[in-house]
């Protein structure tokens, strides 16, 4: 059933069995916009609920009422894991699969992933809503600001180098992963892939699953003699993936890949705790980008809101705009929204390597000296996008201030020069 499309049927009422209880939890789940039903065991006694259902709306887990699940939750993960093509019998092991869902609205895809645990297993279910979603595949609808985007369109287009994509899971890397291969991908151009999963397909991409006997450095050796000008590796996970990825930036590909790094510069050290030699990193790297998404405000709902002193003087520090802000929080919530949220946006921070600064990261420079340096030649920060975001009232400060004031972004806060 996992490979066949599942027409989600609606529900009345309370959920009976397991059948039913799978379309209401897809179903209120799309109702709510939600990215993620996260599906366990609640393992504190105090709590009265033993299991815990939960949607990630906007970013943000929140609770929802799973008591139907008490008398048939074991029934319901056999049902998910049916429909997913996983195997029922299995026991004790992780299991990764996918359900493709036809509703009213369109396709929709779940992914499914299983944890075992002591009392019975675990499942988070990603939704990705397939048609409507891969129609706005373009670097344009990223939300990128307009210099940074004409950046990344100036490096994609050059004719070898590797280019890192970097942040967390959930950041929105895929999406723009997808961006630029839509972008690059024609009919006189070769783009080769090596993804796990493979979440889009697109015209003139060849899209190859990694698997246990073709892992990413694996194909990455494959892909040197395809006489290929694009390639994208979905992970550089260790020193041989790295290192092979690195040999086909430096074979005349164009090389994309993702990283999980705390900001874009980061890339540099993390090559480095691969053993990549710098010469190698200067000789490679042309660009890294990280990203994050923040959750936006509801335009509708949103309400004026006067920061405290020792936040707004610590917003100061940073610079200020020109035109004094006006700050928001979210709202008490309204028809178009959820909690006086709606959506959320993604941030950049891209960081172009030219001659003098390839030339740093062959000499060893220090983070530091490098973060000034891309400084000067105007690179905008995670932190610069973030506070860009408050000052125009499309996020609040409570929803950011994780990375504002973080020290694991103190390099980025000084020099913010917005207009």
């Amino acid at each position: 059933m996992g490979n066949q499309p599942y027409r989600l049927q609606p529900t009345v009422g309370k959920p009976t069995n397991a059948t039913q209880a799978v379309d209401f939890l897809i179903s209120a789940a799309l109702k709510r916009n939600a990215s993620d039903i996260h599906l366990g065991v609640n393992h504190t006694a105090a709590v009265p609920e033993p299991f815990l259902l939960r949607f990630r709306t906007h970013g943000k887990l929140q609770l929802m009422n799973g008591a139907f699940l008490l008398p048939i939750y074991k029934e319901v993960i056999s049902r998910i894991k049916i429909m997913a093509g996983l195997n029922t019998t299995e026991i004790g092991t992780p299991q990764d699969g996918q359900i493709n869902v036809l509703t009213l609205d369109g396709a929709v895809v779940l992914r499914v992933a299983l944890i075992p645990g002591p009392e019975g297993d675990e499942l988070v279910i990603r939704v990705q809503r397939a048609e409507s979603e891969n129609k706005e595949i373009a670097i344009a609808n990223l939300g990128m600001e307009p210099e940074v985007q004409d950046q990344l369109v100036r490096l994609i287009n050059q004719k070898s180098g590797l280019i890192a994509l970097n942040g967390p899971a959930g950041s929105g890397k895929t999406s723009t992963i997808y961006a630029i291969l839509k972008q690059l991908a024609s009919p006189e151009r070769k783009v080769l892939t090596a993804e796990d999963p493979i979440e889009t397909r697109i015209p003139f991409v060849s899209h190859t699953q990694v698997s246990s006997k073709t892992n990413f450095s694996a194909l990455a050796r494959a892909f040197m003699r395809q006489d290929s000008e694009v390639i994208f590796i979905g992970e550089v996970r260790d020193e041989e993936s790295a290192s092979a990825t690195v040999q086909l930036a430096q074979t005349g590909h164009l090389v994309l890949t993702t990283m999980h790094t705390r900001d874009a510069i980061g890339v540099i050290a993390r090559l480095e705790a691969f053993e990549i030699h710098s010469n190698f990193i200067a000789n490679s790297l042309i660009g890294s980008l990280a990203q994050r998404l923040i959750p936006t405000l509801c335009l509708k709902c949103r309400v004026p809101h006067q920061l405290d002193g020792p936040t707004l003087a610590l917003l100061q520090e940073m610079g200020s705009p020109q035109k004094p802000p006006s700050f928001f929080k979210a709202g008490p919530g309204c028809p178009q929204c959820t909690s006086g949220y709606s959506g959320r946006k993604a941030v950049f921070e891209l960081f172009v390597v030219d001659s003098e600064l390839a030339d740093m990261i062959n000499r060893t420079c220090s983070r530091t000296e490098i973060f000034e340096v891309a400084r000067a030649k105007g690179m905008r920060t995670l932190v610069d996008d973030m506070l860009s975001n408050v000052y125009a009232g499309i996020t609040d400060v409570h929803s950011v201030k994780g990375y504002l004031f973080s020290p694991s972004y103190s390099l980025a806060i000084p020099k913010l020069k917005a207009a």
